[in-house]
């Protein structure tokens, strides 16, 4: 039997402009199975605008579909921190909430078993624009980027810190063009791709 790992989370996982599909879940499970001694069966759950919330509300259902699942890589945030008008400045979901949400979700995957809960981070955005609260978008994302990795080390949870892997990169070279500037380009999802595969390989070695 194949091992068996699910991709969830948000449309930086895998995204689809105009018939093209950018996905670093994809280019990822490629050169995992390039090993012929290791074969693994993936799916992808991943969807446009999901937040924290959201993701408690889909995880039980997809969980149940994937009986002794062995790992889940989880990219979620980046909508939370999205802050709007409409909710008179605030953000789409606070931290403190996010937070808690954090925690349940890693409750769930713990409740059905799975051996290897991943968190990953996120890139630069190439858009940058100045929220309501008066901080870019980037600011933002970085305050729910470093819960993140405070959850994940206070739980002892592996965090691929993309954000901090990709230091060197430009924005401009990871993400779609403006007016987009968010989701990834091609090159971007190589990029992440690479990279995560690079710290898998120390997780299937350390806890298979």
């Amino acid at each position: 039997m194949k091992n068996k790992l699910v991709f969830f989370g948000d449309s930086i996982i895998r995204y689809k402009s105009n018939s093209k599909t950018y996905s670093w879940a994809d280019k990822l499970i490629k050169l995992i199975n390039n090993n012929p001694e290791r074969k693994f069966k993936s799916i992808t759950y991943s969807y446009v605008g999901l937040n924290s919330r959201r993701a408690l509300e889909l995880l039980p259902k997809i969980l149940i579909k994937n009986k002794n699942l062995k790992y889940i890589f989880i990219q979620i945030g980046i909508n939370d921190s999205w802050h709007f008008k409409s909710l008179k400045g605030l953000a789409n979901v606070n931290k403190k909430s996010f937070k808690s949400n954090l925690e349940e979700i890693y409750l769930k995957c713990k409740k059905y078993k799975i051996k290897n809960v991943i968190f990953l981070t996120y890139h630069r955005l190439l858009k940058n624009r100045v929220e309501i609260n008066g901080k870019n978008l980037n600011q933002n994302l970085k305050s729910y980027i470093n819960i993140i990795k405070k959850f994940c080390k206070n739980k002892d949870l592996t965090c691929i810190d993309i954000f901090k892997k990709t230091k060197n990169f430009k924005s401009k070279d990871i993400c779609l063009k403006l007016p987009d500037g968010i989701h990834l380009s091609n090159k971007g999802a190589e990029i992440y791709s690479k990279i995560i595969y690079k710290d898998f390989k120390k997780i299937y070695v350390e806890k298979v």
